[in-house]
Parts: structure tokens; sequence; C-alpha cells
């Protein structure tokens, strides 16, 4: 009786620890994308661009799935946001994670 609850208590660490590397790989990849697409001259492809990069190089098969979307918020604020799935054990379970990440735009603006 000991045993397969020490098991499902291995696994369920397993699988929390899977879905927070996917949870800070989305968080990462949107922070990175946020700060590229509001960089002076920059555009949004570019911001999706570098977030899709980056969980290519920094994490492939960690978040599965993955979709970028940005857009540009009123004030003049770049937000991309990163949607996908962690790895699962099991099979039927469904971990979506998500994150977003806002940063102002930089533009050079006369005065007057």
């Amino acid at each position: 009786m000991c045993l397969p609850v020490f098991f499902l208590l291995v696994i369920g660490g397993v699988q929390y620890a899977l879905w927070s590397h996917a949870s800070h790989l989305a968080q990462a990849a949107a922070e990175q994308g946020s700060q590229v697409a509001s960089g002076y001259g920059s555009t949004l492809s570019a911001g999706t661009q570098a977030a899709q990069s980056f969980i290519a190089t920094t994490g492939p098969g960690t978040l599965t799935n993955p979709q970028v979307s940005t857009s540009t918020l009123s004030g003049d604020v770049a937000q991309v946001t990163v949607t996908g799935r962690a790895q699962a054990l099991v099979p039927w379970l469904d971990l979506t994670v998500s994150a977003t990440s806002n940063a102002p735009i930089q533009e050079y603006r006369t005065s007057g």
C-alpha cells in the first residue's frame, strides 16, 4: 500500500516540476518578445520572432504547441502573450501555461 502512494507522489512532484519549468519558459519568452517589440525602431513581428526563437533555443520540447501573439495596447505599450502546454507524464492530463509581458514602446518625441 505504501509503495503505490510513494510512486504517485514522485510522479506528482515530477509533473509539477515540468509544469513549473514550462511556465517559467513561457514567461521568459514573453518578456524577451516584449523587450524586442518595444525597442526603438522595432516592430511587433520582431517581438513575435524573438519569443519564438527564445522558446526554440532555450527549451525545445519543454513547451509544446507554443503560440505567440503580439499586440499594441493603448498608451504605446507592446504586449506579448505566450501560451502552450507543459509536457505531461499522464496522457490525459492537460496542463496549459500562459504568460503575458508588457513593455512601453520606445520612441523619440519632440516637445512643442
